[in-house]
């Protein structure tokens, strides 16, 4: 099975983002995952120009049989496996690039929305087994998080796909995400999703 995990690289004026040091650890083979699992990593640019171009690239190259999708919300307390994207910019911020869309569409004349195809209730279950905090979210958002989301599903490039926010690595240390992260790849590896 081919994983493609996908992280943001810093934004919004901060220094650091957990997603894009959950990218580097895994490229330096610091996550464990199950035999058979054929596992690559993606840092993304958190713009609205081209974070998805980007991520598309990488899977047309990898044609992973599913896309795990990372983004930090720092407003959140616990990991948000996220429901569904929704056909929506409006940004509060800017994003690295200096734009704020407001009050847009993602895709003209596209769904109102997609739903994750990812697994969420398997997922939430293991994580809550480790004592890991999650919750399942019906909000991604509308900045490049959702955006990136939206367009992901829309391709149906990958079977099975979709996004999870993280809080800020004071609430979650990327020692836990890490473990969050093989949990995850647990389920994947024990075939819940098929």
């Amino acid at each position: 099975m081919r994983i493609l995990i996908s992280g943001f690289e810093a934004f919004g004026g901060r220094s650091t983002n957990p997603t894009a040091l959950l990218v580097r650890n895994i490229q330096e083979g610091k996550l464990r995952a199950s035999e058979g699992l054929n596992i690559e990593s993606i840092l993304l640019p958190v713009t609205f120009e081209k974070a998805f171009h980007v991520l598309e690239e990488k899977i047309h190259s990898f044609k992973p049989d599913m896309v795990l999708s990372f983004g930090l919300a720092s407003s959140r307390h616990e990991i948000n496996l996220e429901r569904v994207a929704i056909n929506c910019l409006d940004a509060e911020i800017d994003d690295n690039n200096g734009h704020r869309p407001i009050d847009r569409p993602i895709s003209e004349g596209g769904e109102a929305a997609y739903f994750s195809t990812l697994p969420l209730r398997q997922f939430e279950s293991a994580l809550k087994e480790r004592n890991l905090p999650v919750k399942i979210s019906n909000s991604a958002g509308t900045f490049v998080c959702n955006y990136l989301f939206y367009k992901l599903m829309e391709s149906q490039n990958v079977p099975c796909a979709g996004f999870i926010h993280v809080p800020l690595q004071e609430i979650l240390s990327q020692e836990k995400l890490l473990e969050a992260v093989s949990v995850i790849l647990g389920e994947c590896h024990e075939g819940l999703f098929v």
